[in-house]
């Protein structure tokens, strides 16, 4: 063979083992596909396992797909999980989502917001930053990682589930299964962005929704001395520690938010400064960040009195 002609099946075959390289790549993200009819092994940025998509589905699907979106993005990067693409590329018997995105936001209530969706009964989870809704959960990711997406701000990942899944499961049952879907998939972002952090653990306990009270007279949001106007007929507050507390006010669509936080991150996200509506207290000599969020500023002094002499607040 002459010289011209080896060095035309040279370069046939390379290109043709680029292109099976790049094939094999792009399985890889999506999932572990290695055709049209193959059965995924894995899903959502390589983060889950088929044990995992199907923690979350009350009717199990003979096959699960997932179509991710892209994490070198600026927008919010979303991954559903379902049985399928149709010809019209959308998700059929949708079970649930998995968004990576980050938060703008400088005030620890409406950072949970952005994490875990809009609720006054939204609930921490136990060890991270981190809440768990009625269908949501969210926890934010290392700071590490806020560095190696796009999005500004804090990144977060979150869970929703798009099916029947509150209606069937009760009494926790679904935040407990939210709850291990998001801890790993946390953890295997934080892998896939070469941004390791320590293992985010599952709850040993199921995380549970708060619930609405009547504000005790002299004593709302469990805290002795603090007294809220009559208007307020219902109370959303955590137990336990201040690691990441907080109390919602309810007045018909009318709330006032109230937050206590001693988790690290937090603090280093939020807590430089402070004004009327937020100080970094030492309590019970740990560094504490409490925010208010209210325009009766008479509330919120009453707030922060009561905190200080429940919590050992200087």
């Amino acid at each position: 063979m002459n010289r011209k002609k080896r060095t035309g099946v040279v370069l046939a075959v390379t290109v043709a083992v680029l292109v099976a390289a790049a094939g094999v790549t792009v399985a890889v993200l999506r999932g572990g596909d290695s055709g049209p009819g193959a059965e995924q092994k894995s899903f959502c940025w390589g983060t889950l396992k088929r044990g995992d998509v199907a923690a979350l589905g009350t009717h199990p699907l003979h096959r699960y797909v997932s179509d991710e979106g892209d994490l070198k993005g600026s927008t919010l990067a979303t991954c559903q999980v379902g049985a399928g693409l149709d010809a019209h590329g959308v998700m059929q018997q949708l079970q649930f989502s998995l968004s990576v995105g980050g938060s703008p936001s400088d005030d620890v209530w409406h950072l949970a917001d952005d994490v875990a969706g809009v609720s006054p009964f939204r609930a921490p989870l136990t060890g991270v930053p981190g809440w768990v809704n009625q269908s949501m959960a969210g926890v934010l990711l290392p700071a590490s990682c806020s560095a190696r997406l796009h999005f500004g701000g804090a990144a977060y990942v979150r869970v929703q589930t798009l099916a029947d899944q509150d209606k069937t499961w009760r009494d926790g049952t679904l935040q407990r299964r939210m709850a291990d879907v998001l801890m790993t998939a946390a953890t295997g972002l934080t892998r896939q962005l070469g941004c390791p952090s320590a293992p985010f653990k599952a709850p040993a306990t199921a995380p549970r929704l708060l619930e609405g009270h009547a504000p005790a007279s002299g004593e709302a949001c469990g805290l002795p001395g603090f007294s809220v106007p009559a208007k307020y007929t219902e109370q959303y507050a955590t137990d336990g520690d201040f690691r990441l507390w907080s109390c919602a006010l309810r007045a018909g669509s009318e709330e006032a938010h109230f937050t206590v936080t001693q988790d690290p991150y937090l603090l280093w996200l939020n807590g430089s400064g402070s004004d009327r509506r937020s100080a970094t207290l030492t309590c019970g000599g740990k560094k504490t960040l409490v925010q208010s969020d209210t325009e009766d500023d008479g509330l919120a002094r009453n707030f922060r009195t009561a905190l200080a002499h429940k919590a050992d607040c200087a």
